[in-house]
């Protein structure tokens, strides 16, 4: 069975999906990210440096992480539009989650007092799979399929 965004369309570089995965991942990316960001704007404000009780949803939250976090959703989301905004998104999401991923990582290790977006090891993994995915939303391949040769 076959759901909408299964159903192929011409877009004059053959057939696609209407919504291929890139996309909805991309958006789906942007949307939790947004919803994160604003969650921690709104529950604990513009407030910087660490504090085990800023979190929001399990993940340590700071003004910082509010905003990189919002930015990110926002990108996702407009990020979506188009195969190759997606691509770019995919890059830049990974460059700067495997940054973060790093800084987490070397924070969450060494002191607590240096952590100024107030990281923790959930924020960490987090981070690691975000950039693991902007890069399989990067490089991976959309499969094109001509719905004439369906079996």
């Amino acid at each position: 069975m076959s759901t909408m965004s299964d159903v192929p369309v011409n877009v004059g570089h053959g057939w696609r999906p209407r919504v291929p995965w890139l996309q909805l991942t991309a958006l789906l990316i942007g949307l939790w990210y947004l919803a994160l960001g604003i969650a921690g704007f709104v529950t604990h404000g513009t407030t910087i440096g660490p504090d085990d009780s800023r979190t929001v949803w399990g993940f340590a939250n700071s003004a910082l992480l509010n905003f990189w976090h919002t930015l990110i959703g926002l990108l996702g989301v407009f990020g979506a539009y188009r195969e190759g905004t997606t691509r770019v998104f995919g890059v830049l999401t990974f460059v700067g989650f495997a940054g973060l991923t790093a800084y987490s990582i070397l924070a969450t290790v060494l002191t607590d007092q240096a952590d100024l977006a107030n990281v923790a090891a959930s924020n960490t993994w987090l981070y690691g799979f975000t950039a693991l995915a902007g890069l399989l939303l990067a490089f991976l391949p959309v499969r094109q399929e001509d719905p004439r040769r369906r079996r």
